[in-house]
């Protein structure tokens, strides 16, 4: 059977759902408006951009999550991490290997690998990070945060197979506004920020600054250094211009900077000396050494040329320098460490025109992107788990040159006043240039002889279209239908152990996604309820995995995969000052054909995706309680399950990670003139110890884990002038 036929299938079985709700929506929306409590508020618009113009979330046929800053607020959400679990099919770890880079998987495709190039795509303002290294965000003046599921090409610079988070923070207008919170906690936790906008020259100039600190002693005890690790160490900095000499034009200069010195994460042994386990001990003889200095600029210029068509230009130059040492065993003793050295410099360039007429809008976009990234690492790795086998001792030394072309544009017809007809394209072209040498080195990591040496290069080209239908049943009920083609770029193993896996290039990595939605507010627009259904059929699936014959991990694709499910989104406000907020994501992730996938013999076919969970489940209450105070009292508490996944597609026990459930708090009182706030909040109130990740490796006998915080809390002051 067709693997198109079988997709429309499964997508209308699983819509089925959606199809019902749009019938019984459309005739709560006319019979229960009336009924809806006067004393109560309604929910509040939100506005959104994923479309390359403003539309409300609502109005928006797209499988979106959006969150304002009043929401990131009363949920404490001061981070990208802090977003885990509280968006369906989108699984953040609370852990990684260091305090900013994040690894996402969204709908069951991900990257384990924090050096590759992401399958959901991180923007801040416009601007891609190319890496996932430096992806994990602090937040400061944040106005929205929007995650998009599904590809994303036809409207965006870089091509995605499997979504974007976007970042979007405030620009600096004519509105003075100062604010500054200091915070203290548990491990002696500081976490500071300061904000100052306005104008400098009233219409036409304005500026702000932010300055984000968070630090934080160690959390985990490391006998083997005789010290507590996972210590935080951070300050960024973000700087904006802003001119608008007319009327039609708006100039905008960005410029950031960060400085992560926390340490590199310690490891969890499941087998620990001695007998017994501890989920807050971490095994190391390798001093946790972490320097990433990252930054950059950006240059955005908005032109309209009349009132139906507008220019945008964005231009960016940015890029990281990290030296970073860390272990990849979790023992006491040396089995395997690495002494890395990760340099990243890119320049992008994207040109938008937005048009607008009565009946149709449409977005054309030019795209170039040009990286080169940097790695220099040494080595040290037991060839068997005894402590007296050898030690294979390696430097290697690799660049990779990317040059990426693309043009893209997406146009919506009102073929009447409720049905719309929505068409993109994208092509994209893409070369890459791959130089490597591998070096045998000593125990002063000095070369002593060259093992193999070369360079590879390759190009790839991919043309992927969106059609989609979206039609109004009423003024609060929407429903939509899409078909989108994505893709994500192949590339070089940047880990390669022999001259032919260096040679050898990966492909790239396709998607065709079929999705069916939904999107209602009812009974007065006190009840929020998006609902989409998906199905995404994956071919050349990039993975990076382990073979234990050869001892090293090797980047490859996996033949063809699948993912199909369903997505809830829900909002609601029932009584004067409660809001709720809960989500639901059900998710089938497999390989459909992935032979050898540790070596000869081995099969994952049928096998389940890693970090994929069946179950994602959330849910949040805000409460401003009913107290005799001066001002405003708010309790809120949020909840997030996710059922259990794998972190191997062999899918053996030992990858087994159990599901878990997170809970967390705050407690926040504003001042009756809203300047100033005092709160409360504590993340993982029953300290949950479930891990993060885990690998396993039997050849050599490492089996850890990743493991994140205790029960942490934190005590905040707040102004705001």
């Amino acid at each position: 059977m067709p693997v198109t036929r079988r997709a429309w299938r499964l997508l209308a079985a699983s819509s089925l759902p959606v199809l019902l709700l749009a019938t019984s929506a459309n005739a709560a929306a006319t019979e229960a408006a009336p009924s809806a409590a006067p004393d109560t508020e309604a929910l509040g618009e939100i506005t959104v951009t994923a479309e390359r113009r403003e539309t409300k979330l609502q109005r928006t046929p797209i499988a979106i999550s959006a969150f304002g800053s009043e929401t990131l607020e009363s949920r404490k959400v001061d981070s990208i991490r802090d977003l885990a679990g509280q968006i369906p099919n989108l699984r953040i770890p609370r852990a990684t290997i260091g305090y900013t880079t994040q690894l996402f998987s969204l709908r069951g495709v991900g990257e384990t690998d924090p050096i590759q190039e992401p399958t959901l795509s991180v923007y801040v303002d416009d601007v891609y990070s190319p890496r996932q290294i430096g992806s994990m965000l602090d937040f400061n003046d944040v106005e929205r945060i929007e995650v998009l599921r599904g590809p994303q090409g036809t409207l965006y610079g870089r091509n995605t197979s499997a979504g974007a988070l976007r970042v979007i923070t405030r620009d600096p207008d004519g509105e003075t506004r100062v604010a500054a919170d200091l915070g203290y906690g548990s491990y002696d936790a500081v976490k500071a920020r300061a904000l100052l906008s306005g104008a400098i020259l009233p219409d036409r100039l304005y500026a702000s600054i932010a300055y984000t600190h968070y630090s934080r002693d160690g959390t985990h005890w490391n006998p083997t250094l005789g010290k507590h690790v996972n210590a935080i160490d951070v300050n960024a900095l973000r700087a904006k211009l802003r001119w608008t000499p007319a009327e039609r034009l708006d100039v905008q200069l960005t410029l950031d900077g960060l400085r992560d010195r926390s340490d590199t994460r310690g490891y969890t042994p499941r087998v620990q000396p001695g007998g017994g386990y501890d989920a807050f001990v971490s095994y190391s003889e390798v001093e946790p050494r972490n320097e990433l200095d990252q930054g950059g600029a950006s240059l955005r210029v908005k032109y309209d040329l009349d009132d139906r068509f507008a220019l945008k230009s964005v231009t960016t130059y940015r890029g990281f320098d990290q030296p970073v040492d860390f272990e990849n065993d979790g023992k006491a003793e040396l089995i395997q460490k690495n002494l890395i050295h990760y340099k990243d410099k890119y320049f992008t360039q994207e040109l938008q025109l937005n048009g607008t007429f009565d009946r149709f809008v449409f977005t054309l976009g030019a795209f170039y992107f040009h990286e080169v990234f940097d790695v220099d690492r040494d080595s040290f790795t037991r060839t068997g788990p005894l402590v007296a086998s050898p030690v294979n001792k390696i430097g290697d030394v690799n660049s990779t040159t990317t040059d990426s072309y693309a043009i893209y544009g997406q146009g919506t017809y009102e073929l009447t006043d409720a049905l719309k007809l929505t068409a993109g394209l994208r092509a994209t072209w893409e070369e890459k240039k791959f130089v490597f040498q591998s070096n045998a080195i000593n125990d002063l990591r000095q070369v002593v002889a060259v093992r193999f040496a070369g360079r590879s290069d390759k190009s790839w080209n991919s043309l992927t279209p969106k059609i989609a239908l979206d039609y109004t049943f009423s003024p609060t009920v929407l429903g939509y239908v899409s078909y989108t083609q994505g893709f994500k770029a192949g590339g070089f193993d940047n880990r390669a152990q022999r001259i032919e896996d260096a040679e050898r290039a990966f492909d790239p990595e396709k998607v065709r996604s079929y999705e069916a939605g939904l999107k209602s507010e009812l009974f007065g627009r006190h009840l929020r309820a998006n609902l989409a259904a998906f199905y995404n059929d994956y071919s050349n699936l990039q993975v990076t995995s382990f073979v234990p014959s050869l001892n090293r991990n090797v980047r490859t694709n996996a033949a063809s995969a699948e993912t199909y499910g369903a997505e809830l989104e829900l909002s609601a406000s029932p009584l004067e000052g409660v809001n709720i907020q809960g989500s639901a994501g059900y998710l089938v992730a497999k390989y459909r054909d992935f032979v050898g996938v540790a070596g000869a013999g081995t099969d994952a076919s049928g096998n389940r995706l890693v970090n994929a969970p069946r179950w994602t489940l959330s849910g949040a209450v805000d409460w401003r309680l009913p107290l005799p105070v001066p001002g405003a009292t708010r309790l809120g508490f949020d909840v997030q399950y996710s059922s259990a996944i794998y972190s191997n597609a062999l899918n053996r026990p030992q990858d087994r990670i159990e599901g878990s459930a997170f809970v967390n708090g705050l407690l926040r009182w504003d001042a009756p003139d809203d300047h100033w706030s005092l709160s409360l909040s504590v993340k993982n109130i029953f300290e949950n110890r479930t891990p993060q990740a885990v690998t396993y490796t039997p050849s050599n006998g490492i089996w850890y884990f990743v493991t994140g915080d205790p029960r942490t809390a934190l005590a905040t002051v707040r102004y705001r002038l």
